[in-house]
């Protein structure tokens, strides 16, 4: 009986999954034509575009920024590798930080 009770869940899971996943993903396509049809023509003299052509440049946009991972573990690869360089450079800019403040205090005290 449990059994049962857990594949209708898993069921109603996927079919939710299949139904709000394109509804979520062209949503996003709209309000990104709106977004560029309301700010972009006023602010940059940049002509409007239609719904399709906002729907390729949010796939495009994913793929340059994201490396094309929409879903699974693939979306967090690299992770350490981030973690790893962002240490790396909050250090580098507060040796450079420190070294600034030293110089500084150098030049007030002459």
């Amino acid at each position: 009986m449990h059994g049962t009770g857990e594949f209708k869940h898993r069921l109603g899971k996927f079919f939710l999954i299949i139904f709000f996943m394109p509804l979520f993903f062209f949503g996003l396509a709209y309000a990104v034509w709106q977004l560029w049809n309301w700010l972009l023509p006023d602010i940059f003299g940049i002509k409007q575009i239609t719904y399709w052509q906002a729907l390729g440049l949010f796939v495009l946009s994913h793929i340059l920024f994201k490396g094309g991972h929409w879903f699974g573990p693939g979306h967090h690869h690299g992770h350490r590798e981030r973690a790893h360089w962002k240490r790396r450079m909050k250090e580098k800019m507060r040796q450079k930080l420190q070294q600034k403040l030293d110089q500084i205090d150098r030049e007030l005290r002459e």
